[in-house]
């Protein structure tokens, strides 16, 4: 779903001084259609969208009813009118950001953020930074699983390495939204601490790296004492064969013990 009401609207700052422009009527529509759009009034403003629709040909009117449709769920309606702004004006940014907007909210975040990047990547203006901060936020919310509570976590090492370049990424742009940089700041210290390595049980993983370490310093000195240089690498190649073992066997990284922790309340797999 879309990060906040703040996503719909946002891109109202780019609408162009001639989009107002023409018949005073239309306009007039228009006009009161927007301000009620940008204030929650969705009744008041798709009444208002739809029939400055009905006397002119303008993308804008088109984009303002996806906007309306989709701060109602209705991301499929939402596209389509999206769509039908960009055929009037290929060119035309909100219909372009409209239509990234439906592709997070249809699941699909991290298509929508490759190609905001291709387009808007480099971009200084404020408004395209901050769809792309906010779309690599759905990202990095729709690559992690999903608990019964709502929870997200990360349960795999490749929701760990989106997550991270994601959170890299929103820091990066520098936008004015508090709580996006926040929570790419919460969401790379999520990741750190999921990469921390960890003993599992860490008391008997512990005793057992000490045996085996102990066991190859006894072959080996017993070996150095008689002469015997075969028992020596035998002490040396035993020792640190068991401790490969048990770091295998035991050290795993916070996140995959976590995982396990949580597998019975994941309702929906992430990457």
């Amino acid at each position: 779903m879309l990060r906040s009401w703040q996503d719909v609207i946002e891109k109202w700052q780019l609408l162009p001084l001639d989009a107002v422009m023409g018949p005073p009527g239309p306009r007039a529509i228009f006009d009161g259609a927007r301000s009620a759009l940008l204030a929650g009034r969705l009744d008041e403003a798709m009444a208002g969208f739809v029939r400055a629709a009905e006397l002119r040909a303008s993308p804008y009117d088109e984009v303002g009813i996806g906007d309306v449709l989709l701060a109602r769920g209705r991301w499929r309606a939402a596209a389509r009118r999206y769509a039908a702004a960009q055929a009037r004006d290929p060119a035309n940014i909100m219909a372009h950001l409209g239509l990234a907007q439906a592709r997070v909210a249809a699941g699909d975040a991290a298509g929508a953020a490759a190609d905001l990047e291709d387009r808007f990547g480099g971009s200084p203006d404020p408004v395209l930074r901050y769809y792309l901060a906010s779309t690599w936020c759905s990202v990095s919310e729709q690559v992690r699983s999903r608990t019964a509570d709502e929870a997200l976590v990360i349960t795999s090492e490749t929701q760990l390495q989106i997550c991270e370049s994601a959170a890299r990424r929103i820091i990066e742009l520098d936008v004015a939204d508090l709580e996006l940089r926040r929570g790419a700041e919460l969401l790379l210290d999520e990741v750190a601490v999921g990469r921390r390595w960890q003993w599992r049980p860490e008391g008997i993983a512990v005793s057992l790296a000490v045996l085996a370490v102990s066991l190859g310093l006894i072959l080996v000195a017993v070996g150095g004492l008689a002469g015997n240089v075969a028992l020596v690498v035998m002490g040396v190649l035993l020792g640190s064969g068991l401790l490969y073992l048990i770091v295998v066997k035991f050290r795993r990284q916070n996140w995959r013990t976590r995982a396990d922790e949580l597998a019975d309340h994941i309702t929906r797999q992430g990457a």
